[in-house]
C-alpha cells in the first residue's frame, strides 16, 4: 500500500465471548476521528448471552465517505473463524494482522503479514482482558497514527473505571512498542489526516439512530412515545436526556400501540410528532397508521428495521419491512373504510 492511499477499509473479526472486538473497531475510529479523519463503520451486534462471532468494519479516509466500503484494505483476526470467513475479501497487496498465539499464518500469499502475541503481552503485563488494547496500540503505530491522540482516547473513552485506567495505557503502549521494536521503527503506513500542531477539538462520532435523533430535534419535534425494541431503543434513550433540555416531552408507553396512539394524539394538537419502532411494533401500530391516514394527521413513524418476522433475528439489520412501510397504511385506510 502506497503512502499517498488515504481511504483504507478496516475489519475486526473474533468471538464475543472473548469480549473487546467492538471496543477495539471503536476506539481506533475514534483515534482516526480525532486527527482529523473521516469515518464510516458497520458492525455485528454481539449476542450478549450466547456469545459467537462478531465483526466491526471502519473505513476512514481524508476525504467525506459515504458506504462502508467492499474489499478490505486490512484484516484484523483475532480467532481462525475470522480469517475463514473474511480473508478472501482482501485485496491483493491488502494487509492481514493475526493474533499469533490462536492462528497460523496463512501460506504463499501477496498480502502482507503481521502476527502479534497477543496472549502472551497480556500476560507479560499482567491483563489478560487487555489483547484489545494492546491491538489498539499496534494499530495506532502500524498507521502512525499520533500516539499521544491515542491516549487521550483511551482515557476518555475507558477511564470510567479509574482502577483500571492505568492498565489500558500500560497495554497501548505494549503493542505500539511491539510492532515497533519487530516490525519496523519507520511506520509502514502513513494516515495522519488533517492534524496540525495546533490544538484540534475531538470530533462528533455518532451513530445512525443518532444522527436521526439529532435531526429529529432541529426540525422541530418535541414529542416522543415509544416502547423499547432493538434496535431502536437507542433513539429513545438518546431522547430522554436530550428533550428535557428544549422543553420536549419523551413518554415510554406501555406497548408500540399506546405510542403510536400518543404520538398520533399530540401531532393532532399541533406538536411535531415521532415514535419508533422495529418490525414486530410496526406491524402492531398499521390500524393507528391507517387511522393517521384518514384524517390526514402528519406523524413520523422511524422503523429501525431488522432481519425477521416477529421476534426475528435482533441483533441483525435488514430491508424486510419496505413494502409494509410503503403499503400497510393505505391498505388499513382501505379496510377501515369498507368497515363503514
Amino acid at each position: 500500500m502506497a503512502a499517498s492511499d488515504h481511504d483504507l477499509v478496516v475489519r475486526i473479526g473474533g468471538d464475543s465471548a472473548a469480549g473487546g472486538i467492538v471496543t477495539t473497531g471503536e476506539v481506533f475510529a475514534r483515534i482516526a476521528s480525532f486527527v482529523g479523519l473521516e469515518i464510516y463503520t458497520t458492525r455485528t451486534i454481539p449476542a450478549e448471552i450466547k456469545g459467537g462471532h462478531v465483526m466491526f468494519q471502519v473505513r476512514v479516509a481524508d476525504q467525506p465517505v459515504h458506504s462502508q466500503g467492499d474489499e478490505l484494505d486490512l484484516l484484523v483476526a483475532y480467532d481462525q473463524e475470522s480469517f475463514d470467513r473474511y480473508y478472501k475479501l482482501l485485496k491483493p497487496d491488502g494487509i492481514f494482522v493475526y493474533n499469533s498465539d490462536d492462528l497460523a499464518p496463512p501460506q504463499s500469499s501477496d498480502v502482507k503479514v503481521y502476527g502479534l502475541p497477543l496472549n502472551d503481552l497480556a500476560r507479560k503485563i499482567d491483563f489478560t482482558r487487555g489483547r484489545n488494547i494492546i491491538l489498539i496500540g499496534a494499530l495506532v503505530k502500524l498507521f502512525d497514527l499520533p500516539y499521544d491522540r491515542a491516549v487521550e482516547v483511551v482515557r476518555k473513552q475507558l477511564g470510567r473505571k479509574k482502577e483500571m485506567l492505568d492498565q489500558n495505557l500500560t497495554a497501548l503502549q505494549t503493542g505500539y512498542r511491539w510492532v515497533e521494536e519487530n516490525v519496523a521503527r519507520e511506520s509502514p503506513f502513513h494516515l495522519r489526516g488533517s492534524l496540525t500542531d495546533a490544538v484540534q477539538d475531538e470530533r462528533l462520532v455518532i451513530s445512525g439512530n443518532q444522527a436521526l435523533s439529532i435531526g429529529a430535534i432541529a426540525a422541530g419535534c418535541r414529542f416522543y412515545a415509544g416502547y423499547p425494541i432493538t434496535p431502536a431503543s437507542d433513539i429513545m434513550e438518546f431522547l430522554a436526556v436530550e428533550f428535557p433540555k428544549i422543553g420536549g416531552t419523551m413518554i415510554q408507553a406501555e406497548d408500540e400501540i399506546a405510542a403510536i396512539g400518543m404520538a398520533v394524539g399530540a401531532a393532532y394538537t399541533g406538536l411535531r410528532a415521532m415514535t419508533a419502532t422495529s418490525g414486530p411494533g410496526l406491524a402492531l401500530m398499521i390500524e393507528m397508521l391507517g387511522h393517521a391516514s384518514m384524517t390526514e394527521t402528519p406523524v413520523v413513524i422511524v422503523d429501525v428495521q431488522r432481519a425477521g418476522p416477529s421476534t426475528g433475528m435482533p441483533t441483525k439489520v435488514s430491508q424486510g419491512d419496505l413494502r409494509l412501510a410503503v403499503f400497510g397504511g393505505t391498505t388499513t385506510r382501505r379496510a377501515l373504510s369498507s368497515r363503514r
